[in-house]
């Protein structure tokens, strides 16, 4: 991210200059993803769940309400509701960098107010992209045209992937995780990792380390959004690649992969800017709802600004825009993304003990009912229990 030497930067944009935001090295979070998805494809070939590019009803979602008591079948979960839930409850309200100051709740309001509107207009500015869109991995029109060519080789893909020593390393890291590693010596050779990984293995592999992000994260009432916005990321993606590979095949499986990926990445951009605008304020601890609203608000937007910057393909673009609105997607890979979503929002609420795994299961299977979605989710959602 290049630094204009003639322009003076404030707080917000100096500490953003010292993130990169996107590195091909994999982390644990990464493998715990691709684990889930690698494991579900490929041994419930014929559970996975397939979407109907016809059916567009309206998903009706807005905010408020956020009570079940808002909802016209309080067993139909509304997907923004949920993840704007799940982004709150990871804000630490009871850790701030100064001693609070009190104030009259007004006046609280319109500080919080006044953060979201400096974030949006932040993150409008045409100078803030310039300065902090991630850099389109140099390699990744090369490895999607391979990957979604039907005659390509392992041995193609692996001499691609070669060219770059950090995300040659990252495949090797994953093939010598337990989950893939099946023998007890060391898997040492890149062509001997995508052999045990496939075709299959290696098109989500390759686009969760292309995209991965660097993440700031640790001490901080912010400290442990990003972690959850990524853990959030990986399940979304794989749910939704998985809805597309049951009826489209490999190449829109990738891409609704990309689709979630770069959703994710968008998230994590506007997270960034929160913390570093709510750090002007240290007596002031972030609101919870502020905090979701403004992710919920600014993510889709972000992210199809970093899809038109990549080059990438127009309904790409489409489907990441798709969910600005309250209604369903009419599009595939839009839809696709919608229900990953919220299947992921259910299961890590789930773990969190906001209702019971049966619960969310149920809520899961009305809303794909509801939606016309016809699919077996029971072994879909066990693996996203783990």
């Amino acid at each position: 991210m290049q630094r204009d030497p003639g322009r003076a930067t404030g707080p917000v944009e100096s500490r953003m200059d010292a993130v990169g935001w996107v590195a091909v090295a994999g982390t644990v979070a990464v493998l715990a993803g691709i684990g889930a998805w690698w494991s579900f494809h490929a041994d419930a070939a014929d559970r996975r769940p397939t979407i109907d590019p016809a059916d567009a009803q309206d998903d009706d979602e807005d905010w408020p309400p956020t009570d079940a008591g808002d909802v016209a079948d309080p067993g139909i979960p509304r997907g923004r509701t949920l993840v704007r839930e799940l982004y709150a409850l990871a804000v630490d309200t009871k850790t701030v960098g100064a001693a609070p100051v009190a104030v009259a709740p007004e006046e609280a309001a319109s500080a919080h107010a006044a953060i979201a509107a400096a974030c949006a207009n932040l993150l409008s500015r045409t100078q803030f992209q310039a300065r902090h869109m991630p850099r389109r991995p140099y390699l990744l029109p090369k490895l999607m045209r391979a990957i979604n060519d039907p005659d390509v080789s392992l041995e193609h893909i692996a001499r691609i992937v070669s060219e770059d020593p950090a995300l040659s390393a990252n495949l090797l890291r994953i093939a010598n995780s337990p989950f893939y590693r099946i023998q007890e010596k060391p898997v040492e050779s890149l062509m001997r990792a995508a052999t045990l990984l496939g075709l299959d293995g290696l098109r989500p592999v390759i686009a969760a380390a292309l995209v991965q992000p660097v993440m700031q994260t640790g001490e901080g009432p912010l400290g442990r959004l990003p972690g959850v916005i990524w853990e959030h990321t990986q399940l979304a993606s794989d749910v939704a690649a998985g809805m597309i590979r049951g009826g489209r095949g490999q190449e829109d499986a990738f891409a609704a992969q990309m689709v979630g990926l770069l959703h994710g990445l968008g998230a994590i951009m506007v997270a960034q800017v929160l913390r570093d605008n709510y750090a002007l304020h240290p007596h002031l601890p972030p609101d919870p709802r502020t905090v979701a609203r403004v992710l919920d608000e600014q993510t889709a937007p972000m992210a199809h600004r970093i899809a038109v910057s990549w080059e990438l393909s127009e309904r790409i673009g489409t489907a990441l825009d798709a969910q600005r609105a309250d209604g369903m997607p009419a599009d595939p890979l839009g839809r696709a993304l919608r229900a990953g979503r919220l299947a992921a929002a259910l299961a890590m609420l789930a773990r969190q003990g906001k209702f019971s795994r049966d619960e969310g299961l149920a809520m899961l299977e009305a809303w794909a009912q509801h939606r016309r979605i016809h699919a077996d989710f029971a072994g879909m959602w066990e693996r996203l229990l783990v």
